[in-house]
């Protein structure tokens, strides 16, 4: 298993709060286009001057669910949710259950296989529709070690098969978040710094807040 270490440096001259935001997975689904919403991963919140906050990041994956009564947008919080570890190399497979009638709400058992190379899939039921508010997505170990924490989201589909590719690019903004808030990728992205560990041999980075404002980092 490969663990990244991502630190935040804050030499800005102002107390500031960092968010933690993932590339979006591709998601793809027998009934077309799957859009897909971007969670605040982790929040570091008020990080003084001079100060640092880290987060260890390992590659466990686990798919999870949840509900919201509201529709999804940026600034949506995540209800009743539930998580399942799957492993992308086995190319894993769990199917849905959306009622209580039918054995409960929340995930079946994990088999190995189905799914693409790299992904895992998502199988639903005929048990539930849109107004049952369910939502599917990615979820990784976040602040607290061991607690899978939404890295990315997207709307449940009854009789539908997904397929989740994690993209293991990160980004690191300021801002104040909510943990495993939807927020605005398109936006927050634009200003954030990209942390991408491919074709390095490095597995931390420091990013640095700069008094001018720009972030920097360095890998180590």
């Amino acid at each position: 298993m490969t663990t990244y270490t991502l630190k935040v440096r804050n030499l800005s001259e102002f107390a500031k709060s960092y968010v933690w935001f993932m590339e979006p997975p591709i998601v793809t689904s027998k009934g077309g286009s799957t859009p897909v919403f971007t969670n605040a991963w982790v929040t570091f919140n008020a990080v003084t001057s001079g100060s640092n906050d880290t987060v260890i990041y390992t590659d466990e994956t686990f798919a999870y669910w949840s509900k919201t009564p509201i529709q999804v947008a940026p600034g949506t919080t995540m209800g009743e949710a539930g998580d399942a570890p799957v492993d992308t190399s086995l190319q894993d497979t769990l199917s849905f259950f959306g009622s209580v009638a039918t054995g409960g709400v929340g995930f079946g058992p994990v088999t190995h296989g189905g799914a693409s190379t790299g992904s895992y899939s998502i199988i639903t039921t005929c048990d539930f529709n849109r107004s049952n508010g369910y939502l599917f997505g990615l979820a990784r170990p976040g602040s607290i070690p061991g607690i899978p924490s939404p890295v990315a989201t997207f709307v449940a589909q009854p009789n539908e098969t997904y397929n989740v590719t994690p993209v293991i690019k990160f980004f690191v903004s300021d801002g104040l978040f909510v943990p495993g808030a939807i927020i605005d990728y398109g936006q927050v992205s634009t200003k954030a710094q990209v942390v991408d560990f491919t074709g390095r041999s490095q597995t931390s980075v420091v990013v640095t807040h700069g008094e001018n404002g720009d972030f920097s980092a360095e890998y180590y």
